[in-house]
């Protein structure tokens, strides 16, 4: 590793070269790191090839939200996504069947109609008109009687 100070219209750098014996070249200019692939053959005056920089490596994207199921086999009804209760058109108590509409829900600006997953009774309406709500939280509960 080879450490050189570089001035460029009026300004210092610091610049670090690593190992040039192989491609790429770990290159830090002023504590950035990045990787510069060097040319195959040496540059000749004719046609003079200059190194290509490429953006330092990203770190590792941080793992995906787990999905949460929009209803499971235990008759919850969760939401999907963050948003916001627009109505609610079941009570406790009420039969609903597959299919019926049971709330709508606003969430980037769209509005989404969410309807019951098996025949049943409502055991819990657990969001008002209003209420915002986060991804994966359980808006109503359905029993199967």
């Amino acid at each position: 590793m080879k450490t050189y100070k570089i001035t460029i219209k009026g300004k210092e750098y610091e610049v670090v070269v690593g190992d040039v014996a192989s491609s790429p070249v770990t290159v830090t200019v002023n504590g950035e790191e990045f990787q510069i692939d060097l040319p195959d053959q040496a540059p000749t005056a004719a046609t003079p090839k200059s190194p290509v920089a490429r953006p330092p490596r990203a770190a590792p994207a941080s793992a995906p939200r787990p999905a949460v199921p929009a209803s499971g086999g235990d008759g919850s009804i969760r939401a999907l996504m963050p948003g916001r209760i627009i109505s609610v058109s079941v009570s406790v108590g009420q039969t609903v069947t597959t299919g019926q509409a049971i709330l709508v829900m606003e969430s980037m600006k769209m509005e989404n109609t969410i309807s019951a997953v098996k025949d049943g009774a409502v055991t819990a309406v657990l969001v008002a008109e209003g209420d915002s709500v986060h991804h994966g939280q359980t808006l109503v509960e359905i029993e199967t009687q």
